[in-house]
């Protein structure tokens, strides 16, 4: 490897030496991924498998001497999928427990802190920004279909996806915990 080579390159091509190019080999290395969480039955595997890219890429350009890139790669994913479950399991523990507080869920989610404030965040987000979350998060249509519609590229438009859920993640957390 000489000095201008990009390490993520060489990495993917030592995970993916059939691929003609380094494209290829990362859409073939993503195509793994996002399988595996599906296979896991995440709900959002390709938001997973691109969480599993990208704290892979932070390791190597962090300096992180990779000596066997699938089973490191193997062990992100394995990382991620946990905090994925654990998220999950959590929300259905939250739902849970409205249900067993109010009774009806019907009910519950009227009277619910955490329902109410994730209305009040959503509805704090400007209207163009809701319409792009709700149809990256539809079935409807491909989510490439969507960058391109908008004239970005995919991994542009996750990143603007990224963004738009930490804010509301921000939102979020600021209204559970309540003013101070």
């Amino acid at each position: 490897m000489t000095a201008n080579d990009d390490p993520f390159e060489e990495l993917l091509l030592r995970l993916e030496p059939q691929a003609a190019s380094a494209a290829e080999r990362y859409c073939r290395l993503r195509g793994k991924l996002i399988r595996f969480f599906q296979w896991k039955r995440c709900r959002d595997a390709e938001s997973l498998a691109d969480e599993a890219i990208g704290r892979l890429l932070t390791k190597i350009y962090e300096g992180e001497q990779i000596d066997k890139p699938g089973g490191y790669l193997y062990g992100i994913a394995q990382n991620v999928l946990r905090e994925d479950m654990r998220r999950t399991a959590r929300l259905v523990q939250i739902e849970d427990e409205g249900e067993m507080a109010h009774g009806d869920s019907r009910i519950a989610a009227d009277d619910d802190p955490f329902v109410e404030c994730a209305k009040l965040c959503s509805a704090r987000l400007p209207d163009d920004k809701r319409r792009l979350l709700e149809q990256y998060y539809s079935d409807e249509g491909s989510r490439a279909e969507l960058a391109r519609g908008m004239g970005l590229s995919l991994a542009a438009l996750r990143t603007k996806i990224h963004r738009l859920k930490a804010e509301l993640k921000q939102c979020y957390q600021d209204c559970i915990r309540g003013p101070r």
